[in-house]
């Protein structure tokens, strides 16, 4: 098993760096980049060096780390790693950043001074917090974050969601009146269909599985079931020993589903008396889908109506089903509707509460009441709905640009590199800013242009619990494990909780910070561990410092977790109405009906060796053809322009335009081309191997501001998005 997962380099370079280092002692920790959470080792040195990082095959979850996790030890002991809080010395256009060291009362207390005049100058909303993918894995800082933005009083507040999964939430939010994610009972289920999703490589998401190889999907097909994957690419987790996949064209996922459940419907394959019993505004639901047959969606998909059809038999046919919907679909341009209509599928089926379908795993604390708009802001572009989602990330630079917010408090988060816009835009947008304050690990595009770097603990430098997935209720296994940190923090770098606990004293707000006691930021999760009969300490005696959790019964959920005042799952909501969603529906199938043949739609490639930008300064991970991020095209689509693989192209369309290699791979359907996002540092000039290896970063190619963005999730649009591409003469 452990051959298979972890690369023979790997493997050799850990057993000398213990050859080197000496062995002095084994800590238990565990994983902080996915949802996962892999058990890991820490091999500590006599000296207290961490000298290897490897997985812990006798803990009882289970679950092998993949290359990230592996080789976070590289980012750890980066050169080039922010150790002391930094205060910028020259202009914001000079051409590279100069800071000067400063003490960490100084820091907090300037940064405090500056905000509190900017809103009393500007008011509340000129403050805007951004809240970055990491800090989601850090079950102490997520709960600061959002106190933070909610005790300022702003509006502004962003994050990483609007460019991954904020279209989930709203889905939760209007069908069952409040934040829940159901989850498909892999170890069970009869029929998977994953939509948009490579579990093989990104280890799932808004799923904690242990990281098994893909057994877990093979298990499925050896018991007799079957897996069915819906993408542009034939990925990694298909094959032979999983199932097969359709390759749809790029954005159209919203007319599969619809089409699919219409087929299922004229089936027989509803259960009318769960749909009567728990849902409700049934009928528009059913008129809605009766417009799309599978013979109108098929050429639009590439889909065959064949196909279609047997996907419906197949699902109607199997004792239990899962539909499962993940990043892919979720940065089109319908994510929210897709995400519903996969909910719906669930639901309409009678699979949703039930074995083998979707379900509610065990949680911390119960899932409570909220509507999927909790306020509007008055905006230059109209009224935008806020609760379910944050502000539309692409309206930043914009915001920026007219005056409407001054400072950014940047959270763990590289938003010049991972942004819709590329750089270019948000670098001339963060340069006009009176305050930028950055938290961060390494140094990024982003704190190139702070005011402010504030120099953060790793995982491997912090205490925690496995919070993510309990908060979200998304283990399949649910459980919790407590780690101490590895090794304490160097020089001069603090925890998020105990940076973010500090700047809310500086600003007047109470925190749970105690000068005389750095753990008060379990106070609250002990609180929330209390609901499960849990407590720090009490998973801490545990072995391997894991408490095990018994899970509800299915069903139950029907009454824990469905939160509208009727006890009801609304089917059709209204707020997708009054937002516009089903209108965008038929304007886009205008558009695509009328689509020529030859049109490419460029989509975002998960790969083994990048996670967002993190890893990008990790020599491990940048070696070879690693150095940079090639566009994927499929052969027909290649040798229609004449193109061969390795030539230098330029890719581009109305938003913008890169220049990088192509390489011709028969793993993608015609039409769809492909490219890894999280590279692009070539103006990172902190970062010594990023800045050398900088790669393009394709959200160049993205659209921002008015009108660009899903309605009501306010969701990017970062996939399925047209380009051109052409040969050029030579590289950069």
């Amino acid at each position: 098993m452990l051959a298979s997962i972890i690369s023979p380099e790997i493997r050799e370079r850990s057993l000398e760096i213990v050859r080197e280092n000496g062995m002095g002692s084994i800590k238990k920790t565990f994983c902080r980049i996915c949802e996962p959470a892999c058990p890991l080792q820490a091999n500590v040195n006599q000296a207290g060096e961490i000298v290897a990082l490897k997985p812990d095959p006798e803990h009882p979850l289970g679950g092998i780390p993949c290359n990230k996790g592996l080789f976070f030890l590289e980012v750890h002991n980066d050169p080039d790693r922010l150790n002391w809080p930094l205060k910028r010395k020259n202009d914001k256009l000079a051409e590279a950043a100069e800071f000067e060291r400063i003490d960490w009362d100084v820091a907090i207390s300037e940064v405090a001074e500056k905000i509190q005049a900017l809103q009393n100058e500007f008011g509340n909303d000129a403050v805007a917090v951004y809240a970055g993918n990491p800090l989601a894995f850090d079950s102490r800082a997520v709960h600061v974050i959002s106190q933070l933005a909610a005790t300022l009083g702003t509006s502004m507040f962003f994050s990483a969601g609007t460019q991954d999964c904020t279209n989930k939430f709203v889905t939760s939010t209007s069908m069952y009146g409040g934040m829940v994610t159901f989850i498909p009972d892999l170890a069970h289920t009869d029929y998977l269909l994953c939509i948009g999703a490579n579990p093989k490589v990104s280890h799932w998401t808004f799923i904690s599985v242990p990281n098994d190889g893909g057994k877990i999907l093979k298990n499925i097909k050896a018991r007799g079931g079957k897996v069915t994957f819906v993408n542009p690419r034939k990925i990694e987790s298909s094959s032979a020993a999983t199932g097969e996949t359709l390759q749809i064209k790029p954005d159209t996922d919203v007319f599969f589903l619809a089409a699919l459940s219409n087929e299922i419907y004229q089936l027989g394959g509803f259960d009318k008396d769960k749909l009567q019993e728990y849902g409700k505004n049934v009928e528009a639901y059913l008129s809605f889908i009766e417009q799309w047959t599978t013979d109108k969606v098929a050429g639009v998909t590439g889909i065959p109506a064949a196909q279609i059809r047997q996907v419906a038999t197949d699902m109607v046919a199997a004792n239990s089903a899962a539909c499962y919907l993940s990043t892919g679909v979720n940065q089109g341009r319908q994510g929210t509707l897709s995400c519903w209509l996969s909910e719906m599928l669930n639901f309409a089926t009678g699979n949703l509460g039930r074995k083998g379908g979707t379900f509610k795993s065990t949680k911390l604390g119960e899932p409570q009441p909220m509507p999927s708009v909790l306020h509007e802001w008055e905006s230059p572009y109209g009224n935008i709905p806020l609760g379910a989602a944050m502000m539309p990330g692409v309206l930043l630079p914009d915001l920026v640009e007219r005056g409407k917010i001054r400072a950014v408090i940047c959270l763990g988060g590289n938003p010049l590199l991972t942004m819709s816009g590329g750089e270019d835009q948000l670098m001339a947008a963060f340069a006009r800013l009176d305050l930028l304050v950055c938290t961060d690990v390494i140094p990024s595009l982003t704190t190139e242009y702070a005011d402010y770097v504030l120099s953060a603990a790793d995982w491997l430098e912090r205490e925690d619990i496995t919070g993510f997935p309990l908060y979200t209720g998304t283990q399949l296994i649910p459980s919790v494990q407590y780690a101490d940190a590895v090794v304490p923090p160097k020089h001069d770098r603090r925890s998020d909780w105990w940076i973010l606990s500090r700047l809310l004293q500086a600003l007047n707000i109470p925190s749970q910070l105690d000068e005389e006691d750095h753990r008060d930021g379990f106070k609250f999760l002990d609180g929330m561990l209390a609901t499960r009969g849990l407590s720090i300490e009490k998973i801490k005696s545990q072995p391997y410092q894991t408490a095990f959790m018994e899970q509800a019964p299915k069903d139950s959920l029907f009454q824990t977790c469905v939160l509208h005042e009727d006890g009801k799952i609304d089917c059709y909501p209204e707020c997708f109405v009054k937002y516009g969603l089903f209108d965008r529906v038929d304007r886009i199938w205008s558009e695509l009906e009328q689509e020529l043949d030859d049109v490419l739609k460029l989509i975002s490639m998960r790969t083994p060796h990048m996670h967002n930008s993190w890893m990008a300064n990790a020599p491990g991970m940048r070696g070879g053809n690693l150095a940079e991020n090639r566009l994927r095209m499929c052969p027909a689509d290649a040798s229609r322009r004449g193109l061969l693989d390795g030539d230098w192209i330029k890719v581009s369309n109305e938003n913008g335009e890169l220049e990088c290699r192509l390489e011709v791979r028969d793993d993608l359907r015609p039409g769809a081309v492909a490219m890894t996002h999280g590279y692009g540092h070539r103006q990172a000039s902190k970062l010594g191997i990023a800045s050398t290896r900088p790669g393009v970063n394709c959200n160049r190619l993205m659209p921002v501001g008015v009108d660009t963005y899903e309605p009501l999730s306010h969701m990017s649009w970062m996939c399925g998005v047209p380009v051109a591409v052409e040969r050029v003469q030579q590289g950069p």
